[in-house]
């Protein structure tokens, strides 16, 4: 049954309800109402009492039917009106697979999905009379309840109340899949609406404002007829050219492997090696590299923080999607457990302080062995070894994202390739944290833009701490300081957040949220980390260089101030979603500038405990071989995990309902898709790169004094 259909069948029902409450506090009655809509609409109808109800709401249809202006849309709804009084099959499956009466809507279920599958699939075999097709649209009704009907306390009206304050519970609004003739344009299903609720909702006080987003409207045909650009051709070529490459390599390398075991491979065979995926899944799975550093308890740090970022990931995007029981999360943000998901921007900066830690330690290194370092050499080569892979999802985003899959939110995929092509350039450039952020392409991006601008500027640090060390500690206490004390500024100037709050109407889409785009993102909030990671890394250089080795006592005390660190920096986070929720700016201001400080402190704690042999049985457990491999990939799963959580809520069917042990493996799925999927994207596109540069850009750079060991690790 069409739209207005199944809208008109579910408001006629609510018009029972509502005129109790018309009725109480206006005379006028339910057949007045008619009355005064057919004058309007200049129509008759014989109001006989003596006729079905459902009849005479047919005729009625019939009639606002008739006021359609496209002549194709208004032909083809009168035909599905007829055949479905008929009970004809393909004519009730438009009502069949529309929203009906909503369900657990004071639960905070906001979303009637209806059957997005069976709406498009209607005549999707061209044998229908009139070569009817079905299109499915996500309707948008805003709700307004009048303040006469918010008066009575224990009333469900109390429900559908304005916010006054952001974390109050509050229902403003229904989103209504509905399915109509592919012929009618948003326009014309608006139109319809908006003369049904008038006629049903006329004794009311109650505003009811239809809102059809044509993007929001899909048929098979749009799915199929997508017009293709020379973009999309060109990217694609790319793709296969590199994946034609990989099994010529692959093939090359096993029949190499087999015959010639002692002879040296050629420059074109070594190329061939580098586009294998036995040797770069083999290289993946390879142990540790032993640096004599001591730096390979690492990687179970960064797989556990990566694991933890992609269950934040996950949480947000579930809690800002369709669910059906709002309150879990309402109760579950009060509650301290929560706290490392609600607190998940901070396993963030610990990949920021890794990257600041490993960046020092090792450029140190190369100083003390070299004596100096070509660092436009070294920029040249991180964007080498990290724009390849990064470039290649990117182009994702801005080609063939829509045409992946469907569903009643694939709006959402359609507006990330709108903002990908408006800014795809500001990520090449690591720039999109400051520029262009109201179309920021890939919400998760950002990182990779302050770790880049943080990369750029550490050796200003790095250097005076090699060649002059005192003026080189001056200057890392300095931008330490101003590190930390930078976000206690803005966020008390500005009265911000103390950090970014997990409500659910403020994650609808985060990519949107405005501390999300203004504020968190932004290097002069994150630097911190890395400055701490700098401080770590120095610290180790010279516990290293003096083969120093650490007294019990400060071992002792650097592993009970780095516990609590930890601890109060994570956990503290409940104080601001708890009872007492209205924080003032001040406290906000302390919480953003410490709680980062806090967290950093006590991970580079554990960092150097572990690589100094001061962690007992925690260092052998970072070193766990599977956390190896893992480690690699987290690269290439941070930038795979956008597109899983999008694709995720992009095609979600039906709402899901919210408990502990869903939401786990819900995690854990992504969890596992998101590192096959960098499994796929490390082999064949970054490891590549990283072989080629290995064969060609290796030799030339060490000439040029530039350590090529690690220069980066997201």
């Amino acid at each position: 049954m069409m739209m207005w259909q199944v809208l008109f069948i579910f408001l006629i029902s609510e018009q029972v309800f509502c005129k109790n409450i018309s009725e109480s506090n206006n005379e006028n009655n339910i057949k007045n109402s008619k009355t005064s809509m057919m004058k309007t609409m200049e129509y008759e109808i014989n109001d006989d009492l003596g006729l079905p109800m459902l009849q005479r709401d047919m005729t009625l249809l019939s009639i606002i039917i008739d006021t359609i202006k496209n002549e194709n849309c208004k032909n083809h709804a009168i035909m599905i009106l007829q055949e479905t009084q008929n009970l004809t099959n393909w004519a009730v499956k438009f009502y069949d697979s529309s929203g009906k009466f909503p369900e657990g809507l004071l639960s905070g279920s906001t979303y009637q999905f209806g059957n997005f599958d069976e709406c498009i699939g209607i005549g999707s075999d061209n044998n229908l009379p009139g070569d009817i097709k079905g299109k499915y649209c996500l309707g948008n009704i805003k709700i307004q309840v009048p303040q006469i009907y918010l008066n009575k306390k224990s009333s469900i009206w109390q429900n559908f109340r304005n916010r006054s304050k952001r974390y109050d519970e509050s229902i403003s609004e229904l989103n209504w899949g509905i399915c109509v003739p592919a012929s009618c344009q948003s326009e014309d299903i608006q139109d319809i609406i908006e003369r049904i609720i008038g006629f049903t909702f006329s004794s009311s006080k109650l505003k009811l404002t239809p809102i059809i987003d044509k993007q929001k409207c899909y048929t098979n045909e749009q799915q199929q007829q997508q017009q293709y650009d020379s973009i999309d051709f060109i990217y694609l070529l790319v793709i296969m050219t590199i994946v034609s490459l990989i099994i010529i390599g692959t093939i090359f390398d096993v029949i190499y492997s087999n015959n010639n075991h002692d002879k040296s491979p050629s420059i074109g065979l070594q190329v061939m090696n580098a586009f294998s995926f036995v040797s770069n899944l083999k290289r993946l799975c390879s142990p540790a590299n032993d640096d004599g550093l001591g730096l390979d308890c690492i990687s179970g740090i960064k797989f556990i923080a990566m694991a933890f970022i992609v269950a934040g990931h996950c949480l947000v995007f579930i809690i800002g999607g369709p669910i059906l029981n709002q309150n879990f999360w309402t109760k579950a943000i009060t509650k301290y457990e929560n706290s490392i998901f609600l607190n998940n921007p901070l396993l963030v900066d610990t990949f920021l302080l890794l990257s600041g830690f490993l960046f020092s330690r090792i450029l140190l290194k190369e100083l003390d062995k070299r004596r100096s370092v070509n660092f436009l050499y070294l920029y040249i080569f991180r964007y080498i070894r990290l724009t390849p892979a990064y470039f290649v999802i990117v182009g994702l985003y801005v080609t063939w994202l829509p045409r992946l899959d469907s569903g009643p939110l694939w709006y959402r995929m359609i507006e990330e390739k709108q903002r990908c092509q408006s800014s795809w350039w500001t990520n090449i450039l690591y720039i999109n944290n400051y520029v262009n952020t109201d179309q920021l392409c890939m919400f998760q991006s950002w990182y990779l833009s302050v770790d880049t601008q943080l990369f750029i500027l550490a050796p200003v640090i790095i250097y005076p701490l090699w060649k002059w060390r005192k003026l080189g500690e001056y200057i890392l206490g300095f931008a330490t300081i101003i590190a930390v004390t930078v976000p206690f500024l803005v966020t008390l100037v500005k009265q911000l957040d103390p950090t970014l709050m997990i409500y659910i109407d403020e994650i609808k889409d985060i990519s949107t949220n405005k501390y999300y785009k203004e504020t968190y993102i932004k290097t002069h909030m994150r630097a911190g980390a890395y400055c701490f990671g700098l401080i770590y890394g120095y610290l180790l250089y010279r516990i290293q260089s003096a083969e120093y080795k650490l007294t019990k006592n400060c071992v002792r005390v650097g592993w009970i101030m780095a516990i609590l660190s930890l601890v109060i920096s994570m956990f503290s986070i409940g104080i601001f979603y708890g009872p007492r929720k209205n924080f003032t700016s001040v406290e906000a201001a302390v919480y953003s500038s410490l709680h980062r400080a806090l967290w950093s402190f006590g991970t580079g704690w554990i960092l150097l405990a572990c690589i100094t042999n001061n962690s007992g049985p925690l260092r052998n457990f970072l070193r766990w071989r599977p956390f190896v491999a893992l480690s690699r990939l987290t690269y290439s799963a941070y930038l795979v995990n956008g597109l899983v959580e999008l694709h995720s809520i992009s095609t979600m069917r039906t709402s899901s309902h919210l408990d502990n042990y869903s939401l786990f493996a819900k995690v854990m799925s992504h969890l596992v898709i998101t590192f096959l999927g960098a499994v796929v994207l490390s082999t064949f596109f970054e490891a590549p790169i990283l072989g080629l540069e290995r064969i060609f850009l290796r030799p030339a750079m060490k000439k040029a004094n530039v350590s090529t060991s690690q220069t980066t690790d997201a």
